[in-house]
């Protein structure tokens, strides 16, 4: 079964399909978020006026998590004859929306998909076989963002009728609050000493908080580029599972995340 804040083994076989139930929930959630946007859109004229559509982007970036649990205490650590095998960090791709509040704050919407996979060899006397992990995570943010100075998107016009100049860069800062979607696929197959195979999927959610701050620069009319930095601050809770006891391992999704993204800019 699934619940939230935690990883539960769904064998082969089960009626429930986490990545079904991950998707739902996103979809779930994004309604929401379109039904709120949609909301402050449509809201009176005078409140019009600050509340619009800001822009949308899409990007890709580096994250790596801690996953503590995987690289430090885990079956990982004894693949490869006890050398051990652990996830690094990996390209994470994200879309957004930002729909700007006041003068320099607006709310967005972002999600992300990251994914990685770790392998190796396991002797157990003389059967050997061969394992492989592989987790996916989507981060879901609604991001509270103030942009310093003034709009690079803005034409204004000087007294004596030039225009002014766009800044090189403007600068911004935020904070976010994330849901983050998790799955896990397991795979092992016998090699020697004997035959069979097993898979396995889990799948949980659970919230967390990213710190951003970042700087965006006019490349032609409405395109910006934007570089962005955050920190992802979360757990989830890990169920394991062995032929005779079950325990609950808590794994850190601290990290940072840095990269470039193409925003298209409305006002």
């Amino acid at each position: 079964m699934v619940v939230d804040n935690q990883l539960v083994r769904v064998n082969n076989g089960s009626d429930i399909n986490p990545t079904k139930f991950i998707f739902m929930k996103y979809n779930y959630l994004f309604l929401s978020m379109t039904i709120l946007l949609g909301g402050l859109l449509a809201a009176p004229t005078q409140t019009q006026a600050q509340v619009n559509l800001k822009s949308i982007s899409a990007g890709t970036s580096y994250w790596k998590p801690s996953l503590d649990y995987w690289n430090n205490k885990s079956m990982l650590l004894d693949y490869n004859k006890g050398q051990g095998v652990k996830f690094s960090g990996a390209v994470m791709l994200s879309a957004a929306i930002e729909v700007g509040l006041t003068k320099g704050l607006s709310i967005g919407g972002r999600v992300g998909y990251w994914k990685n996979s770790v392998s190796g060899i396991v002797t157990i006397a003389d059967a050997i076989r061969s394992e492989k992990l592989t987790l996916s995570v989507i981060p879901v943010s609604l991001d509270l963002k103030y942009t310093f100075g003034q709009s690079a998107s803005v034409s204004t016009t000087k007294t004596d009728g030039s225009a002014t100049q766009s800044p090189f860069l403007t600068p911004y800062v935020g904070v976010s609050v994330a849901r983050y979607f998790i799955n896990n696929d397991f795979s092992r197959q016998v090699t020697s000493g004997g035959t069979g195979s097993l898979s396995e999927s889990q799948a949980g959610s659970n919230y967390g908080v990213q710190l951003l701050v970042g700087a965006e620069k006019k490349l032609v009319k409405k395109l910006f580029l934007a570089l962005d930095v955050r920190y992802h601050l979360g757990t989830y809770n890990q169920v394991v599972k062995t032929e005779t006891s079950s325990t609950t391992e808590k794994v850190s999704l601290n990290g940072l995340e840095a990269g470039l993204s193409l925003k298209v800019k409305f006002n």
